[in-house]
């Protein structure tokens, strides 16, 4: 109860630290655009939906990565397998799409999302790096509770057997003595 207080905890922190350095990021203009960025009537659409984030286009390249990032987190199970059927194949951009949506699902896929990351995310663009390592190193706090949740509960159980074991030859102990007793008591 308390690991998962915890893992809640820091999987709250990782996303609204993810999601306000994102914020800044996405917001900042580079010495140049600002004139684009401030023209009226000029709207750009990042990430459409339904569409998957790529190393293309370095206007939209943080806001494509995060909001595909929410999608696969607020996803439900049918649009994860629908998804990962369309992130098929060997492309980077595809594999690091791949490990976003897999680090949001089951605890079984996290191990080949944490692998995705790692084989892939030097290839990103380096304006895009930071974002991806962050995501990785909250993957892999996530894991690290995991893995000691599933520890404290592994000795807990052998305690707890340990315990019942000890318990039966207690009785056995107790069984024992109240029979030498018993004899002692009855011979003269």
């Amino acid at each position: 109860m308390k690991g998962q207080r915890l893992l809640l905890s820091l999987t709250a922190c990782v996303l609204l630290s993810t999601l306000s350095a994102c914020g800044v990021l996405s917001s900042m203009t580079l010495p140049g655009t600002e004139s684009a960025a401030m023209s009226p009537g000029v709207e750009t659409s990042c990430l459409g939906a339904g569409d998957l984030p790529d190393f293309a286009g370095e206007d939209c390249l943080l806001d494509e990565w995060v909001a595909f990032a929410l999608q696969a987190q607020r996803g439900n199970g049918d649009w994860r397998r629908s998804t990962l059927v369309q992130l098929e194949g060997t492309r980077h951009d595809r594999r690091l799409a791949r490990a976003i949506l897999l680090s949001w699902g089951d605890e079984s896929d996290w191990e080949h999302a944490s692998d995705l990351f790692k084989a892939d995310l030097p290839t990103a663009p380096s304006r895009l790096q930071p974002l991806l390592r962050q995501w990785l190193n909250g993957l892999e706090e996530r894991r690290d509770l995991i893995d000691e949740r599933d520890k404290s509960e592994s000795a807990r159980r052998k305690l707890s057997a340990d315990n019942a074991q000890l318990s039966k030859k207690l009785e056995a102990l107790t069984a024992i003595e109240e029979s030498i007793n018993s004899r002692r008591q009855s011979t003269p």
